[in-house]
């Protein structure tokens, strides 16, 4: 006789050998008890949980020869061809292969015909999600209402593919998966009938490999036992391929003595053995399990499966709970990059990097690294150690975040003062934390020689024909309703722009960034952000609401306040140029204490007025002078046009000359 496998040999005949599934066996056994039999069952569950033996159990229930009955005989000649798949009128179809609308026209026909020698026609249909939706809406009115005879068993693995209005129509069971416990049990049993020696370790790691699978469980352990008499757990890693105990010990002691060279001649040899990356990776992920489990309970009976209570202790005494959980992460992300990667040696290799460096974006990768830097701070107050050195790159950008943030205090030893005018900000409002790099730089500012003040050049005389008296140099007034720009917070402004642009780079809002750039941080005072733009579509964009909320949000997030933004629009660079006459913090703040005012020299004799770095005024308006009496002989239309200029007299300049030094304060120079 053929050789056949555990898992049919050991196939359920009857509802008590049932494993795992105690709500569905109650439930089809009380039904079979009361003649409550439904027309259509769907058995829906993972693989290898016990839906087509179920489905065959309650075909021998309803058919059997003392039935229907919840414990068939297994003996009359019904339970007999139903269990060896003989029986004409149990009908077992592949849903697979015969998902057409075809397929089901010819069911739709043969259910009418009565049963030849049972007492029900049972259809079991497996993986019925594979039929299309065609011949799903064949079925439908026969699945609705068949005859007395007929009862139809729906089995699948993704009932989430099938039509609702199968569902409904059908008496839904979810097979769960079983546990390690009971499949244990199981293959205990199995193992005993089959004269199979194994130990309990070695069963125990076959139920946690099947993953809920009873028929994998008993495919492994079919496996299993050919390999080698009696089965080990060695035996069990050496057939699923798997990593073993001592290789991963070896590698996790590596990476938590941050050892990566040795940590990637681990790996190395693991590729180099036949050990793909994935599975390598799956058991580390294990492993890290069973070191935050056995910190937590080292009772947990089920992590000694990965190594033993003495190795476990040993290499979690190297780690931290937050270093295993942000370890934990790093790995997962690995294990979906493999999936997708070409090369995915390159993938293990930077996992194991971040690893032993404590790296990682994740919010347990940075407390892993703030535990680390605790532990070496405890280590150099106890003068046991030596000081590291730490090199950090701060971007630009968040130099402002930096300094207005409220930051984590690291605790430290007796450190003698360092002169300095300042110590750095440690926390406090946006206004403080300028205040004090203002205060800063002033201080640097004051210690430098002062430079001899420059004489102020001589007002030039207004000209004759302009009787009122020329303003000083400075910039023209700003127009009424537009606010005068003060450079006391444009640092502040500056600084807090520079993280706008930043924040939207990162957000990669470029269309609100090619405005953005255009726009020009001119003042920050009471929490209100002054721009400044050139143009009115500029202005009306920026004025946006998503545009002005994206703002708003980049700011709070960076400085942890709101900030209110106020655009106007203005001509020129007057966000990057302070007018005349005003100065910047550093040159109106007061000097630090000294002994005494230093005198000032006396002032220089007038140097001959230089040319004026000014606006230029405009041109008066002709007066009547300038126009010639009206002719009457000549028609108005000829008179309106502009006046032809004068000539100028031998020796005399010509009248637009004069307007021009007037506008601009010439001189004719003669050779």
């Amino acid at each position: 006789m053929a050789y056949v496998a555990l898992y049919r040999t050991w196939r359920p005949q009857d509802f008590d050998d049932l494993v795992g599934q105690a709500p569905i066996k109650k439930a089809l056994t009380n039904a079979l008890e009361t003649g409550r039999i439904s027309h259509a069952y769907l058995f829906a569950g993972p693989r290898g949980t016990g839906k087509t033996s179920t489905a065959r159990i309650l075909a021998k229930a309803l058919n059997c020869e003392k039935g229907p009955t919840a414990h068939p005989c297994n003996q009359c000649s019904n339970c007999r061809e139903i269990t060896e798949g003989t029986c004409g009128d149990v009908v077992e179809i592949d849903a697979a292969s015969n998902r057409g609308i075809d397929e089901i026209r010819k069911l739709r026909e043969q259910v009418y015909f009565a049963p030849t020698s049972c007492r029900y026609k049972v259809y079991i249909i497996d993986e019925v999600h594979m039929i299309t939706t065609d011949a799903f809406n064949a079925l439908l009115k026969t699945l609705e209402e068949p005859p007395e005879h007929v009862v139809f068993i729906l089995a699948t693995t993704e009932p989430q593919k099938i039509l609702n209005t199968i569902l409904s129509r059908c008496q839904r069971f979810d097979f769960r998966r079983a546990t390690v416990d009971e499949i244990a049990e199981h293959l205990e049993k199995v193992a005993k009938g089959s004269h199979i020696q194994a130990e309990p370790e070695a069963l125990r790691l076959m139920a946690i490999q099947a993953d809920g699978g009873l028929r994998d469980a008993l495919s492994l352990l079919d496996q299993c036992s050919v390999m080698a008499s009696p089965v080990t757990a060695e035996t069990v890693r050496q057939v699923l391929g798997l990593v073993g105990r001592e290789k991963l010990r070896e590698l996790v002691t590596r990476i938590g003595q941050k050892n990566l060279s040795g940590a990637l001649d681990a790996l190395g040899q693991l590729l180099e053995q036949g050990k793909e990356m994935e599975q390598i990776l799956a058991e580390l992920l294990e492993y890290f399990r069973a070191l935050l489990l056995y910190q937590a309970d080292r009772e947990y009976q089920e992590i000694y499966l990965t190594d033993t209570r003495e190795a476990l202790a040993e290499t979690a005494s190297l780690f931290t709970s937050s270093q295993i959980v942000a370890s934990v992460e790093r790995i997962h992300e690995a294990i979906r990059e493999s999936k997708y990667s070409l090369r995915k040696k390159i993938v293990g290799e930077l996992c194991l990097f971040d690893l032993c460096e404590n790296r990682g974006n994740t919010e347990a990768a940075l407390l892993a690294r703030i535990d680390s830097l605790e532990q070496q701070v405890a280590t150099l107050r106890q003068g046991t150690g030596t000081a590291p050195t730490f090199v950090t790159a701060v971007p630009a950008a968040s130099a402002a975040v930096q300094a207005v943030s409220v930051s984590r205090p690291v605790p430290q030893g007796p450190v003698p003062a360092a002169p300095g005018p300042s110590a750095p900000p440690t926390g406090g409002t946006v206004r403080d934390a300028f205040a004090r790099m203002a205060a800063a730089a002033r201080q640097e500012i004051s210690q430098e020689p002062p430079a001899p003040a420059p004489a102020e050049p001589a007002p030039v005389p207004a000209p004759a024909p302009l009787p009122e008296a020329r303003p000083e140099a400075g910039p023209a007034a700003a127009p009424e309703g537009e606010p005068q720009f003060d450079g006391s917070g444009r640092a502040q402004a500056q600084q807090l722009w520079q993280l706008v642009l930043q924040g939207l780079k990162q957000r990669r809002k470029r269309t609100f960034l090619v405005y953005a750039e255009m726009a020009r941080a001119a003042d920050y005072q009471d929490q209100e952000l002054l721009l400044g733009v050139s143009s009115a579509y500029g202005k009306e964009k920026m004025e946006e609401p998503a545009f002005r909320n994206l703002i708003q949000d980049i700011l709070k997030g960076a400085v942890g306040q709101s900030i209110r933004l106020r655009v106007v629009q203005q001509e020129g660079e007057i966000s990057l140029h302070r007018p005349q006459g005003k100065k910047t913090d550093a040159e109106a703040a007061p000097a630090p204490a000294a002994p005494e005012p230093v005198p000032q020299p006396d002032p220089l004799p007038e140097p001959p007025p230089p040319p004026e770095e000014e606006i230029p005024l405009p041109p008066e308006p002709p007066t009547e002078e300038d126009f010639p009496e009206p002719d009457p002989e000549v028609p108005p239309s000829v008179q309106s046009a502009s006046p032809a200029p004068k000539p100028a007299a031998r020796g005399e300049l010509p009248e637009g000359v004069k307007k021009a030094m007037q506008v601009f304060g010439g001189e004719v120079y003669k050779e």
